[in-house]
């Protein structure tokens, strides 16, 4: 059964999976370390205190050491604030500093809807606002806004579209905005249009592609500015379907179709599928989808030239894809991902689990498979990254009718965000907002995951004078590698067992261990510890075997 994907730009939830497999013996040093030991290194696990929300954030930009959210909320609480406690208004847009995760106090504008997107001007003064809002600060904006990141007030910039907008991605020379409209400066443009930086309503640029279908629901411009790639739930454009469903890519001067590849294997358009989400890095662009139905092919994420329009590689999970952003070794995606087999990485399971971040590599490492078992469209033969071992834990929330975790993320060289709905990270309470940090800033503190009764060492005496000792993996949110330590007697005596293994989180495989040489009809007490390359150790609770 595939997913639900509702208007909003949303989903159903998704999975996560708790399979064993053989141990592999290899070793590794950093707290992030791969299967592979030239894999690179992801964020840690562990969660940063940061700003909380009473709603939902659809976008976090990252200028130095600000942050700046939009979304659909109303006030904004310190971390570790219990709901409605130390509450300060905030009308769907709050900034908060990168290095503390703490609220920006003098930074309050006013939408009276929410924001959708944002986008930051080439020179770093402006950020550019798309949203369903109709006033910013008690003026007129009709759904297009810029704020003076200096004076943090509204400008004279003032587009004007008749309904949502999506999406908006900015250059010096125009700003381009996408979503549901069919006018924007009370001309006829259907679904997305551009305008000059200086629009104080009548500053429409001639670009007008011609869509038809669904909505807009992302743009990303290239680093030269002649071309956008737009993404969405549309069917045609300029009249083509291929190009053109889903996804396009536009000569910016001409409003014209341009070549595109990617689109010939990534087709998510019409009623249940769609393009959610596009980011650049200049000179790539990636995407995610979704699909419910018979309109669409894919649920995981993309990588393309810019130069070509040419696939570069497909991660072609099962779970609906929200949002995705590359640094320069590491791809983030927010999604409800349940099942990535065919693609190399986790499997499905059942009961279903869902994984809300995951992490991929930046290049190709192999080849897609065919889905032989659950009956969703694949894309067997075409590139795939490689997971990465980094999978921190959420807990939905509620706002929207999805009631999903993440909805989008964004990166710079040190910190990766994450921000949605989601009401906890890891257990730790932490609504809307969360920060992740490399390891040389981070407290390096996540281990294996299991402990105490939960993790349950068992042990029984087959015959004279032995003890068998079974116990299940232990993998760690953020490190494949995890040394199992078996001790006999006392944690302070030298075990009797190390086991190293190297492997992604569902191939942590259950161990057995028989201890010989035990005196008859004695008591012998074991635990089991598993430690991470930083020290982190979780252990078992004491198992006592009476020899026989």
């Amino acid at each position: 059964m595939r997913d639900v994907m509702k208007p909003i730009l949303a989903v159903l939830a998704l999975v996560a999976t708790s399979l064993t497999l053989a141990t592999a013996v290899t070793s590794a040093s950093a707290d992030t370390a791969p299967t592979d030991p030239d894999l690179p290194k992801t964020v840690s696990a562990d969660v940063l205190p940061t700003v909380q929300i009473n709603g939902v954030a659809w976008k976090q930009v990252i200028v130095g050491d600000v942050v700046y959210v939009g979304g659909n909320f109303t006030s904004a609480r310190p971390a570790g604030a219990a709901a409605g406690t130390s509450e300060s208004a905030r009308s769907h847009m709050l900034a908060y500093q990168l290095s503390t995760g703490k609220l920006i106090t003098g930074f309050a504008p006013k939408f009276n809807g929410q924001v959708k997107d944002m986008a930051l001007s080439p020179d770093k003064k402006l950020l550019y606002v798309a949203g369903s809002f109709t006033q910013v600060d008690g003026v007129n904006r009709y759904r297009g806004a810029a704020i003076d990141l200096a004076t943090r007030k509204v400008t004279s910039f003032r587009p004007i579209f008749n309904s949502t907008t999506n999406a908006v991605a900015a250059t010096a020379s125009a700003v381009f905005y996408g979503g549901v409209f069919t006018s924007a400066d009370n001309t006829a443009r259907t679904k997305v249009a551009a305008v000059k930086p200086s629009d104080t309503g009548t500053g429409l640029l001639p670009m007008n592609p011609k869509l038809a279908g669904g909505n807009v629901n992302d743009i990303v411009v290239s680093s030269d500015g002649t071309k956008i790639v737009i993404g969405g739930a549309f069917t045609s454009v300029n009249g083509s379907s291929n190009p053109g469903y889903g996804l396009a890519r536009i000569e910016v001067s001409s409003g014209k179709s341009l070549a595109l590849p990617v689109n010939s294997e990534v087709r998510n358009g019409g009623s249940a599928a769609a393009i959610l989400s596009l980011e650049s890095d200049g000179t790539s662009f990636y995407g995610t989808g979704y699909d419910y139905g018979s309109g669409g092919n894919s649920e995981g994420s993309f990588k393309a030239d810019w130069a070509t329009g040419k696939l570069t590689w497909l991660e072609d999970c099962h779970g609906d894809t929200y949002a995705i952003w590359p640094t320069a070794d590491v791809v983030y995606q927010a999604s409800h991902k349940h099942g990535c087999d065919t693609s190399g990485g986790f499997p499905e399971t059942k009961p279903r689990a869902w994984h809300h971040a995951t992490a991929t590599t930046q290049d190709v490492r192999g080849t897609n498979i065919a889905d032989d078992k659950y009956g969703y469209p694949d894309h067997p033969g075409t590139p795939r990254p490689e997971f990465l071992e980094w999978y921190p834990k959420w807990t939905n929330g509620t706002f929207t009718s999805a009631k999903q975790s993440t909805w989008t993320v964004t990166a710079n060289t040190r910190y990766v965000l994450f921000g949605g709905e989601f009401l906890k990270v890891n257990g730790v309470a932490q609504q809307g907002l969360v920060r992740f940090a490399v390891k040389d800033v981070a407290p390096n503190k996540v281990g294996p995951t299991l402990k105490g009764a939960a993790w349950a060492l068992t042990g029984s005496s087959p015959s004279a004078g032995k003890a068998t000792l079974k116990w299940p993996g232990n993998p760690d949110k953020d490190n494949a590698t995890v040394t199992y330590k078996l001790y006999r007697g006392s944690i302070d005596s030298t075990p009797i067992k190390t086991v190293k293994v190297t492997a992604p989180f569902w191939k942590h495989a259950a161990m057995t261990f028989t201890d010989t040489g035990r005196p008859s009809r004695s008591a012998q007490k074991y635990r089991i510890e598993a430690v991470d390359p930083l020290g982190n150790v979780s252990r078992s609770d004491w198992v006592t075997v009476t020899i026989k």
